[in-house]
């Protein structure tokens, strides 16, 4: 049994695997970047040291208010994330390449 593909045949193979490699790697560019529920993510704007609570904006525009033990550890402007009410600096993933 033989198989014998014309040029209009292989082209189109091509083009089909090469369509959903596309997607595929589309579907993990997109999945890499889902939001934990529970984390925010933001920029310091406000900080009150007599109750030692931070005010945290997202990168969407909301605040979020949380009371901390660690208040010296932090300044405003930096980037921290909040879990489980907990505050951590935010740290940058290392972007490849030299």
């Amino acid at each position: 049994m033989e198989v014998k593909l014309n040029m209009k045949n292989k082209s189109f193979i091509i083009l089909l695997i090469t369509v959903v490699f596309m997607i595929g790697v589309a579907g993990v560019g997109f999945s890499s970047h889902e939001e934990e529920k529970g984390v925010v993510k933001g920029t310091i704007t406000e900080t009150k040291i007599v109750e030692i609570e931070l005010t945290v904006r997202d990168d969407k525009g909301k605040e979020s208010k949380v009371v901390t033990k660690d208040a010296a550890a932090f300044k405003l402007g930096d980037r921290v994330v909040i879990k489980d009410g907990k505050v951590t600096k935010e740290v940058k993933p290392i972007a490849g390449g030299y």
